[in-house]
C-alpha cells in the first residue's frame, strides 16, 4: 500500500462533511493559554482520500490562503483562520464546517491545475 500523507494522525470522524474529514495533528484540546486551543496543525481529508496540510489560529472571520502548493502526496498546505477557540467538540465541528467551503475551493483548484 502506497504511504499516504498524515498516515501517522487519526482523522476526526466526527467533523465528516460532505465527505470532508478533518484529520489532528496537535491536540485541539490542549489549552496553551489555560482556557482553550487557540492555533494548531491538522489535515483534511477530501472525499476521494487525497489530503491537504492546515496550519490553524484565530480572527473574526474564515481566511485560507496557500503556504505551500499542491504536490505529490497532497493538495497543498494552507492556513486557515477559525473563527472561534476550541475547547469542545462541537467547536472543533463549527470551525470545520465554517471553513469547508473554503477548503472545498481550495481541493478544486488543486486538481484544476
Amino acid at each position: 500500500m502506497k504511504y499516504r500523507c498524515y498516515n501517522d494522525f487519526k482523522l476526526v470522524k466526527e467533523t465528516e462533511t460532505d465527505g470532508f474529514i478533518y484529520g489532528e495533528i496537535t491536540n485541539h484540546f490542549y489549552y496553551e493559554n489555560g482556557e482553550a486551543c487557540i492555533s494548531g496543525d491538522g489535515f483534511v481529508q477530501a472525499p476521494d482520500g487525497s489530503r491537504a496540510g492546515i496550519i490553524w489560529g484565530l480572527a473574526k472571520e474564515p481566511s485560507i490562503s496557500v503556504c505551500i502548493e499542491p504536490e505529490v502526496d497532497r493538495w497543498g498546505v494552507y492556513e486557515i483562520d477559525f473563527i472561534k477557540p476550541i475547547k469542545t467538540m462541537d467547536d472543533l465541528l463549527l470551525n470545520f464546517r465554517t471553513v469547508l467551503p473554503l477548503l472545498k475551493e481550495a481541493y478544486k483548484n488543486a486538481y484544476s491545475k
